[in-house]
């Protein structure tokens, strides 16, 4: 797939290309003089050939200057989904269009869109190339940062009607854990090595418990949520008053849900990619929270933490502990799945799975908290 779309770059109309390219460069009379392409990025686990640099060289009004623009290109499925559906494939064609990211609470934002159109077989989307300052592994600070300035953002949408468009994913975890069969996933090998009774136990009743976390979550106080806010996903970059700015990408899967879900894919999903230690997962989803709760106090919120609380303790239980022994037995861990692993996480096999082992655990106590958060707030 990667040639032929590589191909179809190669022959984009010059008069696209320089429309495009004028807007990032926020220069009416830019002229391209020379450009080329290449790989972005093949870290993406739903669209891995689907990101592409276009940058090069061109002037204004006699002097020249490098540029460059991204462009995503989402493949459109054999069978369609419904629009609310977790990986609706239009949704980041049709959110580019909606203007709803016009209303990023900052400093956050999403990257400027320059053009968006589909085609019989795919969509297109032209934007920004953000370049991140933090190019390596994250602080706990970054991590802080990122989770302050996500409370911003959720807490701004609490002051306002919730978006409405019929695309928008909703109840992304019941469609997620639709693929799970703990019975068939307990049989791995991994599994029986590493796995006691004790921790098996606690996963059934998280899982015969599905419906109750479902119908928590859907009670809470809900929001607009980009819901895959892992590290892969954020940028920080530099402003122009020397200030950070979170910079948010890959809205695929964003929709509406509860209050304190974000931090699910900060938290969970960063430590899934490896880009956080599994054995320092305490620390991170204590101090994401306390920044969270902070970004949503600046936003002018004074609910009840316990509430938010629930709801990211919740979402890690269910939508990352739910579905980690399926990934630990079917989607990793496996030979077959060996080069992807490592390509995507840096390590593979038993490495692999040692690494997610203590998140099973994590999100298991995660499910444990949820449940007296719940009687707390005397919602069973």
């Amino acid at each position: 797939m990667a040639e032929d779309l590589l191909a179809r770059l190669k022959a984009i109309d010059p008069a696209v290309l320089t429309a495009v390219v004028r807007q990032d460069q926020h220069s009416p009379s830019f002229e391209i003089t020379e450009w080329s392409i290449r790989r972005l990025s093949d870290k993406g686990v739903a669209n891995p050939d689907g990101l592409w640099l276009v940058n090069g060289l061109g002037q204004a009004e006699g002097t020249m200057r490098p540029w460059s623009v991204a462009v995503k290109i989402i493949k459109r499925p054999n069978h369609e989904t419904a629009p609310d559906a977790r990986n609706y494939w239009k949704r980041e064609l049709l959110l580019a269009q909606s203007g709803l990211l016009d209303r990023l609470s900052g400093p956050a934002r999403a990257p400027r869109v320059y053009r968006a159109e589909e085609y019989n077989d795919c969509a297109w989307l032209w934007m920004e190339h953000v370049q991140d300052e933090r190019s390596g592994a994250w602080t706990l600070d970054d991590y802080a940062f990122a989770a302050r300035q996500l409370g911003r953002w959720n807490g701004t949408y609490l002051t306002m009607p919730l978006p409405t468009e019929p695309w928008l994913a909703k109840q992304h975890y019941r469609e997620w854990l639709g693929v799970v069969n703990p019975e068939d996933d307990w049989q791995s090998s991994l599994h029986q090595k590493y796995i006691f009774e004790d921790i098996r136990l606690r996963f059934e009743r998280l899982w015969a418990e599905r419906e109750l976390f479902y119908r928590i979550l859907e009670g809470l106080p809900q929001c607009f949520v980009h819901f895959d806010c892992n590290r892969r996903n954020l940028l920080i970059q530099r402003g122009m008053d020397d200030e950070n700015i979170l910079v948010i990408i890959d809205w695929a899967m964003c929709g509406v849900g509860a209050l304190g879900a974000e931090l699910q894919a900060l938290v969970g999903g960063s430590t899934t990619f490896v880009e956080w230690p599994s054995s320092a997962l305490a620390t991170l989803d204590a101090a994401a929270f306390r920044s969270y709760v902070q970004g949503l106090r600046e936003a002018g919120w004074s609910g009840d933490v316990d509430a938010v609380r629930l709801a990211c303790v919740a979402c890690l239980a269910i939508y990352r502990g739910a579905i980690l022994p399926r990934a630990m037995a079917t989607w990793f861990c496996t030979p077959a799945s060996r080069e992807f692993e490592l390509q995507q996480f840096g390590i593979a096999g038993e490495d692999l799975y040692v690494h997610f082992l203590p998140m099973l655990y994590y999100w298991l106590d995660c499910a444990d908290e949820a449940r007296v958060l719940m009687k707390k707030l005397r919602l069973i």
